[in-house]
């Protein structure tokens, strides 16, 4: 059976024309202006003419083109691309004073078990956040309502998909299956959640702990009376079996804006922040149904402790994920350093050692044809990585997929004659990228599929600064062989973080 094969397209700039970004634009078009404005105002003096009509030019040219590397962090970019970044890093700073400490320690707790609003404070990247219990079908779980971010999120935990260890055709089944999920929710002009968000965490587990297990068994009273020949024929299974030193989790994460009908159908169902819950737990039960028929196993929604101990794990990887009983205003660690450009550097309390962290962005997806399996090399191909991987996809219906399809087909076809005809050698990428684009148009037009913008995102852990070095190497490669491109997101590793939360951000 031949193995199917999927394209992305390549990202297309926000300029009226080019390959350059609108802003970019904007400060070359602003710079000729004002150096022929000036020329013409200084015309009477031939030298101080020439210099006022070159120097703009020639800022603007350094602006938008001359890459440099700040202090203390690793990629090289354009004057245009680090400033917003750098104004954000000074805000950063200036918010808190480099570190960010948590107030749940000396906020303490109300009479009834519950911490005081005072505990309940996000740190640097994190957007102010209400969590409002709910049940879905007879279970716990919580809705986060980010005010500032005007969005609400909710959370499934689901068991491995094991794409990996699938063949060919059953890999196709179940990406044709998530396909269905997707339109479910993407081709429903009115339906509000728009955006979903696939989180692969994969972090250290004990190999030893079932060891451990077989003599604390073996100590037991209750085995005391067991026959010595049933004694050592379960040591004998448990020699013969692996244990993996490395546990993956998987969630899935809906996401919707605060909108009218939002609001109205919460209006109707309950007041407030809980009429919003409730109305989220019905899209939560709906994601529920979908992704069993797309033969994805449920374990459950998160609800406090299970959101607390994800978060808290991702912070701090010392604390086990499967530790559930820390509440809300324990979700975050005790530090959060973001002075360092290169990492973000968090501490528990109680603790004199730092975990250190950073995020890459997927900056180029692959422009040559890749199985259903490409991302196997980040997947599983890293042991003893912690990490955690956020693929984003923000929906929309068919019909304007297809006319956004429409519109970057006929750019990169101008694109490709305009090269042509200044004698420039095309590069083949942009050939295939834009072979790509005209049958992704082709393919959704036929099948009336759901169109989908997609971000990834992947944040590594780990114990010392030089240690994560290490592994920023060792990703890099593994992307390369993923046929996808990152870039480390350096002075704004905080907020960069938050993109590999529950909370299904990082996308426009």
């Amino acid at each position: 059976m031949s193995t199917r094969t999927y394209q992305f397209g390549k990202h297309r700039p926000t300029g009226l024309v080019g390959r350059r970004d609108l802003g970019e634009q904007v400060v070359l078009g602003g710079g000729a202006v004002t150096g022929i404005l000036f020329g013409y105002l200084f015309n009477g003096v031939t030298a101080i003419a020439a210099t006022c009509l070159v120097l703009p030019i020639l800022l603007a040219l350094v602006i938008v083109y001359a890459p440099y590397r700040p202090k203390g962090t690793s990629q090289r970019r354009t004057f245009y691309r680090w400033w917003r970044i750098n104004r954000y890093h000074r805000k950063a700073l200036r918010r808190t004073g480099g570190v960010w400490v948590s107030p749940a320690v000396e906020a303490g707790v109300r009479r009834n078990g519950t911490p005081p609003d005072a505990a309940l404070v996000e740190p640097e990247g994190v957007t102010g956040m209400t969590w409002v219990p709910v049940t879905v079908r007879g279970q716990q779980a919580v809705v986060v309502l980010q005010p500032e971010a005007g969005c609400v999120t909710a959370t499934l935990e689901i068991a491995s998909p094991g794409l990996g260890g699938k063949e060919v055709g059953e890999q196709i089944v179940a990406l044709e299956r998530w396909g269905e999920l997707l339109d479910a929710f993407g081709n429903v002009e009115e339906h509000p959640v728009k955006r979903i968000q696939v989180l692969a965490r994969q972090m250290k587990s004990d190999p030893y702990a079932h060891q451990r297990y077989i003599a604390q068994r073996d100590e037991s009273a209750a085995t005391t009376d067991a026959p010595q020949w049933l004694k050592d024929s379960y040591d004998v299974l448990a020699n013969a079996v692996s244990t993996s030193a490395e546990e993956h989790r998987y969630y899935i994460t809906i996401h919707a804006r605060f909108t009218r009908d939002l609001a109205a159908e919460g209006a109707a169902r309950g007041t407030g922040d809980e009429g919003i819950a409730a109305a989220m737990a019905a899209y939560l039960d709906e994601l529920w149904s979908r992704a069993e028929d797309a033969d994805l196993s449920v374990i459950a929604p998160l609800d406090e402790g299970r959101m607390t101990a994800f978060i808290r794990n991702s912070y701090d990887p010392d604390h086990a994920i499967w530790d559930t009983d820390l509440r809300q205003a324990h979700a975050f660690p005790r530090n959060v350093d973001v002075r360092d450009g290169a990492h973000v550097a968090t501490r528990a309390a109680g603790s004199t050692d730092s975990w250190y962290h950073a995020t890459a962005a997927v900056v180029g997806w692959p422009t040559s044809p890749v199985g259903p399996d490409f991302l196997s090399p980040l997947l599983i191909g890293m042991p003893d990585v912690i990490r955690t991987i956020s693929i984003t996809q923000q929906l929309e219906p068919n019909d304007k997929a297809v006319e956004r399809m429409l519109a970057e087909d006929t750019n990169n076809q101008a694109e490709i004659d305009r090269d042509r005809k200044r004698g420039k050698n095309i590069d083949p990428r942009d050939q295939i990228a834009a072979s790509a684009t005209g049958s992704r148009g082709m393919t959704l037009a036929s099948s009336g599929a759901a169109g989908s913008a997609v971000v990834g995102y992947i944040t590594i852990s780990s114990r010392s600064a030089e240690e994560l070095e290490r592994t920023k190497r060792t990703t890099a490669s593994r992307a390369r062989n993923a046929h996808l491109r990152i870039e480390w997101l350096d002075l704004e590793h905080a907020r960069a973080f938050a993109t590999t939360l529950p909370l299904a951000g990082g996308i426009k």
